[in-house]
């Protein structure tokens, strides 16, 4: 019997494991998040060499999702199922938003303390750890009959005996309300030159000439006088004339600031929601169809099958297994 290190390994290592007739090789195959976006693809699967079944898929996270490059996280295949029309496997059951709390996976091997993490990384994927376990010889069983690695989910096989299961996944848009800055216009400031007529009053000086005539009436100074033409005086007249001159002075500024004003818009949008009608012809028994019962855990199951048809089957002589 393998070792907990060597018995959950990459299908790619085991030369006498294959993928079973009519089950298709979803390697390579886009692996699809709940939210309807693509994380990646099917890179390898693990199988359990004792039950000799897929328990893994091994998915190669598509770059830009993560921080890292190159990283790898592990799908228990009870949460998988096959969108065979399209080449898809669809994880209803985690959104892309979600890989960042899924443990990476980096080609190791496999021990039951990862397991553990994987599983309890997805919703109701819950296990118990330590001693909660069975001892050592028996938990494995039991560890493998958790509804995360019931492999007819993924397959769409039967769950039991004149029963099908078959998936519906119902969708709503919902509305991401986010905000950005836009230009909503400006302020332009111009400056231009406006003509004034102004008058003002300034006195001016200007001399006049008055003449004044007086009698001499001193005799000496009348004797020595002398009668002739051609002799003339003249006194300068002044005035004062008014000179303008124009300069420019710095009168006031304008200081142009921005202020931010917080305002309420209302954003309006129709959001579409999928709903599922059923609709019965003929004689059919069986539960009703609850609306409010869908969600990302999916329709719980029985349980492990222990059907018949197995996902591998080991080629060595004498016959298939």
């Amino acid at each position: 019997m393998a070792s907990e290190m060597d018995r959950v390994v990459p299908l790619g290592q085991l030369d006498d494991f294959k993928v079973a007739e009519g089950d298709p090789d979803v390697r390579g195959w886009q692996v699809v998040a709940s939210d309807g976006r693509t994380i990646g693809e099917v890179d390898e699967l693990l199988v359990d060499t004792n039950a000799m079944k897929v328990r893994y898929l091994d998915v190669e996270v598509e770059n830009g999702l993560m921080a890292e490059p190159d990283r790898h996280v592990l799908v228990p295949i009870g949460y998988a199922r096959l969108d065979r029309s399209a080449d898809k496997v669809m994880v209803d059951n985690i959104a892309s938003t979600d890989l960042r709390t899924m443990p990476a996976y980096d080609q190791s091997p496999v021990t039951r303390d990862y397991e553990t993490s994987v599983r309890n990384a997805f919703p109701g994927g819950t296990a118990a750890t330590g001693a909660g376990m069975a001892a050592a010889g028996s938990h494995d069983t039991d560890f493998y009959t958790h509804d995360s690695f019931d492999d007819n989910r993924f397959y769409g096989r039967g769950m039991e005996s004149g029963t099908t299961e078959q998936r519906l996944t119902l969708s709503e848009e919902e509305l991401a309300v986010g905000k950005r800055q836009v230009q909503a216009g400006e302020v332009e400031i111009d400056k231009h030159v406006e003509t004034r007529h102004v008058t003002e009053s300034v006195p001016v000086m200007h001399e006049e000439a008055i003449v004044e005539r007086h009698a001499i009436t001193d005799p000496m100074a009348a004797r020595g006088a002398t009668i002739g033409e051609g002799e003339t005086i003249r006194v300068p007249l002044t005035q004062e004339e008014v000179v303008a001159e124009k300069h420019a002075v710095a009168k006031e500024e304008l200081v142009v600031r921005t202020n931010q004003v917080t305002e309420t818009e209302t954003v309006e949008a129709d959001l579409r929601r999928e709903r599922a009608e059923v609709h019965r012809e003929g004689e059919t028994h069986g539960g009703g169809y609850n609306a409010g019962s869908t969600g990302l855990g999916g329709t719980t199951g029985s349980g492990l099958n222990n059907s018949s048809t197995d996902p591998l089957r080991r080629d060595e002589p004498g016959g298939n297994l």
